[in-house]
């Protein structure tokens, strides 16, 4: 239903199911590994994911691991140690972006870029994880 790659397309995935929704996430850790002011992330069943070549994962927290790809560099996913059954694929890396849904929400905004003006978009908005 969904597909996705890195930008130098070593690192391909296909999911099962289209995302749930799509969260930007202002972190600081995904701030400084997007270059931008926020990372955002398409949520997808863990189990939905099928990986043809495995990213490199890398623990960025005592809450969370991140993986990448390891020829061009580019951020393909989060998982949350609290959430083990979901993963954020980086909404940048999939083939039809008609599958993105809107965004539902801005999340750790307590890290948010101080340069950085929030849209009036209607999304939630909170000051750490969020729901």
């Amino acid at each position: 239903m969904a597909s996705g790659s890195c930008a130098c397309q070593y690192i391909k995935y296909t999911s099962s199911t289209a995302p749930s929704k799509l969260v930007n996430c202002h972190c600081t850790t995904c701030r400084k590994q997007s270059g931008a002011p926020y990372q955002a992330f398409l949520h997808f069943p863990a189990k939905s994911i099928k990986w043809e070549v495995e990213p490199t994962a890398w623990k960025s927290s005592e809450t969370a691991s991140r993986t990448f790809c390891p020829r061009c560099g580019s951020t393909m996913s989060m998982s949350l140690n609290a959430f083990p059954d979901f993963v954020g694929i980086v909404a940048g890396t999939i083939d039809d972006d008609k599958l993105v849904p809107p965004a539902s929400a801005h999340i750790f905004l307590e890290d948010k870029a101080s340069w950085y003006e929030l849209p009036a978009d209607g999304t939630s908005r909170w000051q750490t994880w969020g729901q």
